[in-house]
């Protein structure tokens, strides 16, 4: 494993787990099919919403609002930190799944690892509810 280590936060170096713009939601309507029926997994720090695409990959999308963290640079780190969890999980190379994060305020008090833990939880649900 090469890369940097920026805070606790290691950032590799690109590889075919590259997070790139298929992998993103980006459009309203995206956003919109999602929170329309989702699956839902909470905890105190992130709630995440979930629904099977018919695309060839999963997608994230986040909805990191001022109220989470007045800073732009706490939120940027929340981002960051979502997705480099998302890349690696090697479940998301697999599904094909939308996925939409909203973390809660507590999140921008909390370090790098306890969201990294956090999220390891919810993808190990997202896992066993849309294997197979």
């Amino acid at each position: 494993m090469s890369g940097t280590v920026v805070g606790d936060l290691t950032m590799m170096s690109p590889d075919k787990t590259a997070f790139t713009g298929k992998h993103k939601l980006t459009k309203g309507i995206e956003f919109k099919r999602v929170f329309k029926k989702p699956f839902v997994s909470t905890d105190p720090c992130f709630k995440i919403l979930v629904r099977p695409n018919h695309e060839s990959n999963s997608r994230l999308g986040m909805a990191v609002s001022r109220q989470v963290d007045k800073k732009a640079v706490g939120r940027n780190r929340i981002k960051r930190v979502v997705r480099e969890s998302f890349r690696h999980h090697i479940f998301f190379q697999k599904a094909c799944l939308d996925i939409v994060i909203l973390p809660r305020r507590e999140t921008a008090m909390m370090s790098n690892q306890q969201l990294f833990q956090s999220l390891q939880g919810h993808w190990s649900r997202l896992e066993k509810r849309f294997e197979g």
